[in-house]
């Protein structure tokens, strides 16, 4: 199955069944702004194409019981986690419950032909164990840098090598049979936290991860701002320091050259070196 939402009204009614559960048509008319026959056809049309289903019947409101709607239980979604030294890939049906994981090494500078030759051997392993068993109704990938995301290709990544213009998406979508999905890690680390994460009752918010790299998910009035070339939130690259330290991208003083994972453990591993904390000594025997 690899239907998708005809318009935003089907897209709108799978959000809210995603996000809170099974409804009935009346509680589904409560909650979207459509004429009752509008409201009509939109779930008919949604039925026929199987995206979901009627399952058991919906609580009185005074007249003839209907059926409650539902996301198709069938549904199957594929979620790719490119870091720079590894990825993660798992499978998920429509509430976004994990039914297969697996968690690799990889060096992302090896580019991205060998880099998707790991990701679809994961994924074979995965459909091996049963848990999709008819493919995928759609994927998202997050990888660590700015995308263009209307086409889903990675921009000028500082630690991407051989990535500048690689179209994931188009590639993924063909071998995968279904829509592909392609943005920052970061902006998706943002999108998780507002749908189930300490975000979900905010409309303004940043998200920071600090990894091998330090990138920023920036959310206003719910939505995530981007920028025209996919790098708002590249605050990892913002030069805090005149010709400071070195930086991945070819730079020198970025921010990322300071604070991000590699660059802390280093600097602890020049304090434990030079004893001025016998507690990271101690870590480091």
């Amino acid at each position: 199955m690899t239907a998708r939402p005809a318009n935003a009204h089907q897209a709108r009614l799978l959000r809210l069944l995603r996000d809170d559960g099974p409804h009935s048509r009346a509680q589904l008319g409560d909650r979207v702004d459509l004429s009752r026959s509008k409201l009509a056809v939109e779930v008919d049309r949604l039925l026929e194409t199987g995206l979901i289903v009627a399952d058991g019947l919906a609580a009185s409101r005074g007249g003839r019981r209907s059926h409650n709607i539902r996301l198709a239980p069938a549904l199957r979604f594929l979620g790719v986690d490119i870091g720079a030294t590894s990825v993660d890939v798992a499978v998920t049906n429509a509430e976004l419950e994990i039914l297969g994981h697996l968690n690799q090494p990889l060096d992302v500078r090896d580019g991205p032909v060998a880099v998707f030759e790991q990701v679809l051997a994961m994924t074979g392993k995965l459909r091996a164990t049963g848990v999709a068993p008819d493919g995928f109704d759609g994927a998202g990938v997050g990888v660590p840098g700015p995308v263009r995301f209307p086409e889903g290709v990675p921009v000028a990544p500082p630690i991407m090598p051989g990535w500048d213009g690689f179209p994931v998406r188009e590639v993924l979508s063909q071998e995968l049979g279904c829509p592909v999905m392609v943005d920052n890690d970061v902006n998706l680390m943002a999108m998780g936290e507002q749908h189930a994460g300490v975000a979900n009752s905010v409309q303004d918010f940043l998200c920071v991860k600090i990894g091998t790299g330090i990138g920023c998910g920036i959310v206003a009035g719910g939505e995530v701002h981007r920028g025209t070339t996919g790098s708002a939130g590249d605050i990892g690259h913002i030069r805090v320091e005149p010709d400071g330290r070195p930086c991945a991208c070819g730079n020198r003083g970025c921010l990322e050259a300071y604070f991000s994972g590699s660059a802390l453990a280093r600097d602890a591993e020049a304090v434990a070196r030079d004893g001025s904390s016998a507690e990271l000594a101690a870590r480091l025997e």
